[in-house]
C-alpha cells in the first residue's frame, strides 16, 4: 500500500491522504467543504507510483522531481504532414480555413478566391452576404463564427501572392483587414474589390 490517512486530533480519519514514499499529502478533491477521501486515495496511491503512457503502453521514466512522467515526448503524435505555417497546428484553424475555402469554392469556383479572407470577414459581420454567383446562407456564417471563435482567431494568407494560410489573432487580424479596407477602397464607392488587393509585402 502506497499511501496512508492523516488522522485528526480525535483519532478519525481526515480523508486526506499522503505518498508513503514522499509524504506528499493529497487534498484536491473536495465536496460540500469536505476532502473525498476516495479521490485524494487514489490519487496518494498513484502518487509515485509507476505507470504506463496510454498512447504507447510502455512504462515512464522518473523526471527530475522523481516522479513519474504520464508521457513519452517521442511518441506523441504529430501534425503529419508539417503545417504550412506553426499555428496551423490548431485544429480549429485548420477547420475553418477549409470552410473559408469550401465557401470560395461553391461561390466562385476557386478553392480560394484572392481577398476571400477579407470578403468574408465582412460578409460576416455585415448586413450584406451575397457573394461570387449566390448569397452566403446563416448556416455557413454560424459555422464561421462558431469556429473562429475557438480558433480565437481568423485565417490570413499573407501579403502579395504568397498564400501561406495561418491564423493570426483578431487584434492583428483587424488591424490588416483596417488596412486592408484603406487599400481596396475606391473613392465615393461603396463596394470594395477584394480580389484586386494586394498589399505591400513587408513582414508583420
Amino acid at each position: 500500500m502506497n499511501s496512508y490517512e492523516l488522522l485528526r486530533p480525535d483519532g478519525f480519519g481526515s480523508g486526506v491522504w499522503a505518498c508513503r514514499e514522499c509524504q506528499k499529502p493529497h487534498l484536491i478533491a473536495w465536496r460540500a467543504d469536505k476532502p473525498v477521501t476516495d479521490l485524494n486515495k487514489k490519487a496518494a496511491e498513484e502518487c509515485c507510483a509507476p505507470r504506463d503512457y496510454h498512447y504507447c503502453g510502455q512504462p515512464t521514466e522518473r523526471d527530475w522531481s522523481g516522479q513519474y512522467q504520464r508521457v513519452h515526448d517521442g511518441c506523441v503524435p504529430k501534425y503529419d504532414p508539417p503545417p504550412p505555417h506553426p499555428s496551423m497546428v490548431n485544429p480549429f484553424a485548420r477547420l475553418l480555413y477549409e470552410k473559408m475555402s469550401a465557401i470560395s469554392e461553391d461561390f466562385w469556383c476557386a478553392g480560394w478566391l484572392s481577398g476571400n479572407e477579407y470578403a468574408l470577414w465582412e460578409i460576416l459581420h455585415g448586413d450584406q452576404h451575397d457573394y461570387g454567383f449566390g448569397v452566403v446562407d446563416y448556416e455557413d456564417l454560424d459555422e464561421l463564427r462558431v469556429l473562429s471563435q475557438h480558433a480565437n482567431g481568423w485565417i490570413w494568407t499573407g501579403r502579395g501572392r504568397e498564400h501561406a494560410p495561418q491564423l493570426v489573432p483578431f487584434t492583428q487580424w483587424r488591424a490588416l483587414f483596417a488596412e486592408a479596407t484603406s487599400a481596396a477602397s475606391h473613392a465615393g464607392s461603396q463596394q470594395r474589390d477584394w480580389t484586386d488587393l494586394e498589399l505591400p509585402g513587408e513582414s508583420q
